[in-house]
């Protein structure tokens, strides 16, 4: 601990003598004929700044090595970086410095290539364009912090799920939810809303392959051109979405096992032919799981208590396909025509066997239940977004249209013996989600005093229709074969909304302000036919948001941001139909009564190098709508559900720590070189601090907070081997809203990676879950209830990755051919001087 101490106090006071405003620009020359460290061909490095339509030589190097380091000061604007030599062509890149970029960057890879004809019509390299950013595998702005995927051996693989919860201060929570900073998060997809909930997104993230995904976007609080339904924030998921000319692409195979088999092999396959750029991602995830369920209910109404043991065990199988076609076409210099279509089916298989006894109740419990249930679900999704610059001021209209259609079939058959009796049941559902949309945004920028303003609106309409048919109880098991249902259920859920909006950035120096306003009117309502009930529901709201960005030095950053917004039930919790486990004494359905959760969320960040981060957060929701348990007076029948809660804070203190092993071997020395954390062996700590209290609920007498610590490790080991590792853990009796944690939570992940072939081919080895000790373990109380549950996964998982890129991926332009719905961009230059 003394030695964290140490480390911690000497890199926060190297921040402060480290106030030159530079940046250093890190460069790759790469000659296809020599390996890069034998490289020492002579080079003239020419870098240019362009002002008033054309460039001009602003410094002039000489190098004859294959990586190359300039410090330049830090002057927004577009540049121009040209290698000169005697044997191969004259290259460049051209690339950009903005208010966002860090202080260090790294340009593209350039190539050099032979002075022969053959090479003319393949010369690309001059065509790319960086905006911002070095690559790096993690990247921060004001509000929102980038993770990339793609090339990150600990995140790649596994599912997206698995990806999302390795990343610092994400928590999947005793509801099944995924939580940032102990905030709930809304789930999107190539910046678009999944449109799926509950155990439908569950499934859905659990299936899809982290390899083919480019990157996550954790985004705290979205400014006002994103939809206020968010919640707490935005975890946004970005597929691949590069198109190059020729044909390109990339194999990927994912196996994991233990007593179990889960295989996932995908390919992304992308062209470029003159105006059009196209793109394929497709593939197919199988899996088997395990998972034991055990709960323990005492029902405290009854004198003397009544204790009910149940222990579960769920085997189960699913296969995803999907398939994600998307074009980009270009109509002129200044116009663009995306289309996306994504599409994928899910076939799930249940097997389920639960016993369960009673202690000190009049009639004894011996009962065995055996359950099987399918779902198969298919998912449609079109996205079309026209992409304009009006003039020569840099004015930007862009306008989307988006469709997507859901439907899912589940099916129950369940068989139960208490006690000598036997019954039988089946329930069978019919769910159907439709979801439009259009949206348009303008992008002003003026320049000359460095502000830019968004306009924009949005019309959406959903309708969801679920009918469900029932046979409980029955006494014979003949409606297994001959399917016969005696009562129907049918809940129908619309929503109608429109919005607008405004957004100003403004720049002053040192200073960024970002501020928006938006409206949203929406209208919904539900119905369930049987009962001749109706619930109509109208918002009509304005929700605010503002963000600052101080850079004190060119290292040190200090943000701040607050943000409305809200978070609509989604149709799964609110649909009555039964909708998960089932028998003589428990049922799971939805509550059509629920309520909105509205949120105050607010953020204060100190970060330095982009790397070590000390933020508070402090969110207050005057509902919300978290999964609980309810039971009858005189009843043994628990419902899981979920129940609206009135007036939830939550505090966060969160510090993230970088310890790079160069560190402790150099000493001071190592602040004088630039800093490049994807190349270098390092040590990340990540501490949160998270204490929850809700003010309506009586049933915990002192709440405690809980602690979880975190730590990753990346390696770099002879013959180029690279170890990633990850290790989460919890605190003990801490309380997550309105949970407790009876026992502490653990997930690890260890991964030895290796490159080929000039890193065409790629293979990696780890396991997951080392220690055996994954498990959740809480409690909750409600009235007349008090419930224990332990919940256990899959045991250790071993896993190899194996992935093959082919075509030209290095050397090529790459275009983007997937919809960026919400994001804005604002940029603003300042002539050299």
């Amino acid at each position: 601990m003394k030695f964290l101490i140490i480390v911690f106090f000497s890199f926060f006071i190297s921040l402060f003598a480290y106030t030159q405003d530079s940046l250093v620009i890190i460069s790759k020359i790469i000659n296809p004929d020599i390996p890069c460290r034998k490289d020492s061909t002579n080079k003239k490095i020419t870098l240019q700044y362009k002002q008033n339509n054309s460039y001009i030589d602003i410094n002039t190097f000489k190098s004859n090595k294959c990586i190359n380091y300039y410090i330049i000061p830090k002057v927004n604007g577009e540049y121009k970086f040209i290698v000169t030599t005697k044997s191969y062509e004259t290259e460049f890149s051209t690339f950009e410095i903005t208010e966002k970029t860090s202080d260090s960057l790294e340009i593209n890879e350039i190539f050099l290539f032979n002075k022969a004809p053959i090479y003319y019509k393949e010369k690309e390299i001059h065509e790319v364009t960086i905006t911002g950013e070095r690559k790096s595998l993690v990247k921060f702005e004001a509000n929102k912090t980038i993770y990339m995927v793609k090339d990150n051996d600990l995140l790649s693989g596994g599912s997206i799920e698995d990806a999302v919860k390795k990343l610092p201060g994400v928590i999947k929570g005793f509801g099944g939810e995924l939580t940032v900073n102990g905030k709930s998060m809304a789930i999107y997809i190539d910046n678009s809303p999944s449109g799926l909930t509950g155990s439908d997104l569950e499934n859905l993230l659990q299936s899809i392959p982290a390899s083919s995904i480019e990157k996550i976007e954790i985004i705290n609080n979205p400014g006002a051109s994103y939809d206020a339904n968010t919640g707490g924030g935005i975890i946004n998921i970005i597929t691949n979405g590069n198109a190059l000319r020729g044909i390109n692409g990339a194999a990927t195979l994912n196996y994991r096992f233990n007593r179990n088999n889960k295989i996932s092999p995908s390919i992304n396959i992308n062209s470029r032919l003159n105006n059009i750029s196209v793109q394929l991602n497709s593939g197919f995830n199988y899996r088997e799981w395990n998972k034991t369920n055990n709960y323990e209910r005492e029902f405290i109404y009854f004198s003397p208590h009544i204790f009910f043991y149940q222990k579960g065990k769920d085997e189960g199988y699913n296969r995803y396909y999907y398939f994600r076609p998307s074009a980009n076409i270009k109509l002129g210099n200044k116009s663009n025509l995306l289309i996306n279509y994504n599409y994928s089916y899910t076939y799930n298989d249940l097997f389920n066997t639960t016993n369960s006894e009673s202690l000190n109740s009049i009639k004894s419990i011996d009962l065995s239940s055996t359950n099987k249930s399918t779902n198969k679900n298919s998912n449609h999704e079109i996205i079309t977004q026209y992409k304009t610059q009006l003039d020569s001021l840099g004015t930007k209209f862009d306008v989307t249209a988006y469709f997507s259609h859901y439907d899912k079939i589940p099916s129950n058959k369940n068989a139960q013996n208490n006690s000598g009796i036997n019954s039988y049941s089946i329930n069978k559902i019919d769910l159907n989600y439709n979801n439009f949309y259009a949206k348009s945004n303008f992008e002003i920028p003026i320049k000359k005093i460095d502000l830019s303003v968004n306009l924009g609106g949005k019309y959406s309409i959903t309708h969801s229709s679920s009918s469900g048919k029932y046979n409980l109880m029955n006494k014979s098991s003949s409606i297994f074969e001959y399917p016969e249902y005696i009562s129907n259920l049918t809940f129908d859920y619309d929503d109608y909304q429109y919005a607008f909006y405004t957004e100003v950035n403004k720049n002053f120096k040192k200073l960024n302000i970002t501020a928006g306003l938006r409206y949203e009117n929406l209208k919904y309502k539900s119905h369930i036919k049987e009962y001749v009930r109706e619930i109509d529901n109208r918002l009509d709201k304005m929700y605010p948001s503002i963000s600052f960005l101080y850079k004190i030095t060119p290292i040190l950053n200090f943000t701040t941001s607050y943000r409305k917004s809200i978070s609509l039930p989604p149709y799964t919790n609110l649909d009555p139909n039964i909708n998960g486990y089932y028998d003589e004494f428990n049922t799971t359905t939805g509550n059509p009564y629920l309520k909105p959760d509205f949120y105050n969320n607010y953020e204060i960040t100190f970060s330095a190098f982009n790397y070590l981060r000390l933020g508070f957060q402090y969110t207050y929701s005057n509902q919300v709508n978290l999964l609980s348990f309810e039971t009858k007076d005189n009843s043994l029948n628990v419902n899981q559900t979920t129940q609206t809660f009135n007036g939830l804070k939550n505090y966060n203190v969160s510090l993230g720590i970088p310890i790079p092993f160069d560190l402790i071997r150099k000493g001071k020395k190592f602040f004088k070189e630039p800093l490049n954390v994807d190349k270098m062996s390092f040590l990340y700590f990540f501490n949160m601090y998270n204490y929850f209290k809700l003010d309506d609920y009586p049933y915990i007498n002192k709440v405690k907070p809980i602690w979880i610590f975190s730590f990753y490790t990346q390696i770099f080991l002879p013959m180029d081997l690279k170890f990633s590792g990850f290790y989460l853990f919890s605190t003990n009796k801490g309380n997550y809203k309105i949970y407790t944690a009876n026992r502490p939570f653990n997930y690890s992940n260890f991964e030895l990676s290796k490159s080929f072939y000039n890193k065409a081919f790629k293979a990696s080895f780890g396991v997951e879950n080392l220690f055996n000790n994954s498990k959740i373990a809480a409690g909750i109380i409600s009235h007349n209830l008090n419930t224990n549950s332990y919940q256990k996964d899959d045991n250790q998982i071993f896993y190899l990755k194996l992935s093959y890129n082919f075509g030209k991926l290095k050397n090529l332009k790459k275009e983007n051919t997937i919809i960026d719905n919400d994001k804005q961009k604002n940029s603003f230059n300042i002539p050299y001087k």
